[in-house]
């Protein structure tokens, strides 16, 4: 059955992946075997890759990621995050509020491994108090994660946008919802910090205009994006030529920027997810792959959903899932996919990527606080069971 061969790719790709092989190599080479199994032409193969490297879409979405990569670096190298963070500390007077607000703040920023970033600071707000080193986990990590559902800097909502054909605006407007709903589901963890005031707390114009007047990169990117429909391309690009005027960048250290902060990995790796997507389209296993599913007793969104799920967890980074599950979850619907089942399948994934220990940010958060992983793991159960139940609910009623 055509279908298997699909099925098998993808099934040898999870065990590499499972033995924390390399990602590119893994992704490169699942779509060698896929023409191989296909028995694709070399020049039908050759013109794929072709395609992959031409295509617009592929080319902006680098491009873009450069521009993130160079605007984070010099973000971080000019202090405006740590100046931020400074005046979130003497700002805010609740430790509840402090405690979550910490780690959301790191995570305006796409690092990967950014939780350890943000450990030390929760440990501080959190100092004093009853809270376990458990508590504490779940709360470092689960707050550093809620842009990533809304945020255009995240490459996961940018894969996502390209590989299933959805505007990124539209997209990251129907997963808002989700990243609120995330706050909230974390609030019982919140609730055990002691009510009381860690400081008088700060309200000072001088101390407020301080955090603002930092945070505002960030902040206009977002709201170019989302409010005044500005490519994303464009909206980095933009305050990022303004930031290196300001900061009177010459090309000398623009040059040492890009040596410090641009990983050609993670390009090299974007380029073979969509090398990847392109070869499944040309060998034909979309038509293959969606039969399949029909043949199945049980919903398609069902079967994508334990899917995206199992990818997630196996890989332990949101944009590499992504990366891997929708050119699989557009071969089986036939190339197109509505917004209901993609945010469901975006859901699923980021679920399963959350709730494993491959995930950099668990287990450095984990091992700062010498947590046991396996009483996090349980505490994040409730929270990430109820997201993926709510988007599934979401979805039938959308259907």
């Amino acid at each position: 059955m055509p279908a298997l061969k699909l099925i098998l790719v993808f099934a040898l790709m999870m065990m590499l992946l499972w033995r924390r092989a390399p990602l590119a190599p893994v992704i490169f080479g699942s779509s060698c075997l896929l023409a191989i199994l296909y028995r694709l032409p070399l020049t039908a193969f050759v013109t794929a890759f072709w395609q992959t490297i031409t295509d617009p879409s592929t080319i902006e979405l680098e491009l873009v990621l450069v521009l993130i990569m160079l605007f984070e670096g010099l973000l971080k190298k000019e202090g405006y995050l740590a100046r931020m963070l400074d005046g979130l500390l003497n700002l805010l007077p609740s430790r509840r509020l402090l405690a979550a607000t910490l780690p959301a703040f790191i995570g305006l920023m796409p690092s990967m491994g950014g939780a350890l970033f943000s450990a030390p600071l929760v440990a501080q707000a959190t100092a004093d108090t009853t809270l376990s080193p458990e508590e504490k986990s779940v709360i470092n990590y689960y707050y550093r994660h809620i842009w990533e559902y809304c945020l255009p800097l995240y490459p996961s909502l940018l894969i996502t946008s390209q590989v299933c054909e959805l505007p990124l605006t539209k997209l990251i407007q129907a997963l808002v919802p989700y990243g609120l709903l995330v706050a909230l589901l974390g609030w019982p963890y919140l609730r055990r910090i002691p009510a009381e005031k860690k400081r008088p707390g700060n309200g000072s114009f001088p101390l407020i205009k301080e955090v603002f007047l930092n945070i505002l990169p960030v902040l206009v990117v977002v709201l170019m994006v989302l409010f005044l429909q500005v490519r994303i391309l464009i909206a980095v690009g933009l305050v990022l030529a303004v930031l290196l005027v300001r900061h009177r960048y010459t090309p000398r250290h623009l040059l040492s920027l890009c040596r410090e902060t641009v990983q050609v990995k993670i390009l090299l790796l974007v380029l073979g997810i969509f090398f990847f997507k392109q070869t499944i389209l040309t060998t034909g296993a979309v038509a293959s792959l969606s039969y399949f599913l029909q043949t199945l007793a049980v919903p398609e969104f069902v079967v994508l959903g334990i899917f995206a799920l199992l990818v997630g967890l196996i890989t332990g980074t949101v944009s590499y899932s992504m990366g891997i599950i929708f050119p699989v979850v557009m071969a089986a619907t036939g190339g197109q996919i509505s917004m209901p089942l993609a945010i469901f399948v975006f859901i699923a994934g980021f679920t399963g990527a959350m709730f494993t220990p491959m995930h950099l940010c668990l287990s450095l958060t984990v091992d700062f606080f010498r947590a046991d992983l396996r009483q996090v793991l349980r505490m994040l159960v409730l929270p990430e069971a109820a997201l993926i139940a709510i988007a599934a609910a979401v979805y039938i009623i959308a259907v």
